[in-house]
């Protein structure tokens, strides 16, 4: 039974206000259940819920991770000199090496640079001209990474 005791004191009382809860949601779900099959010719019992079901999953599954890689949007670097982009394939065995190198070349902070090489592979640069595309190229293969221009 969906009710308690309340002691007060010396008495003891008994606390209706869960019984009438649940009373109304009952009510409720009985109203809604009778309303779809009178009205709208929908019997709840004879309704497949499983791609409603699925549908809500994938659903939640997406909201979680756009809100989880919402702070990863800014990680490229738009230098706006050309079409070119660099990926950064592999970091390499000293990945400090290639943040360090990575900040000294393009002015980022430490936490993008390192959100940079966390995220391999991944485009870290875009819209960058061909001869710093390739200068860029070099130094970064020079402390172990591995880049590509596209």
């Amino acid at each position: 039974m969906v009710a308690r005791y309340i002691f007060m004191g010396d008495r003891i009382m008994y606390d209706t206000s869960l019984l009438l809860y649940t009373a109304v949601a009952l009510l409720i779900v009985w109203g809604v259940r009778e309303y779809l099959i009178r009205h709208k010719n929908i019997n709840m019992d004879d309704i497949n819920l499983s791609p409603y079901i699925r549908f809500l999953k994938l659903k939640c599954r997406k909201i979680y991770l756009k809100w989880k890689f919402s702070s990863k949007k800014n990680l490229m670097i738009d230098k706006r000199t050309g079409v070119n982009s660099l990926i950064m394939l592999k970091t390499g065995e000293n990945k400090a090496t290639v943040m360090a190198t990575l900040r000294q070349i393009t002015g980022i902070d430490y936490n993008t640079a390192k959100s940079i090489v966390d995220s391999t592979p991944s485009r870290f640069m875009v819209n960058v001209s061909e001869k710093e595309a390739q200068m860029t190229k070099k130094a970064l293969e020079f402390v172990g990474a591995e880049i590509e221009i596209e």
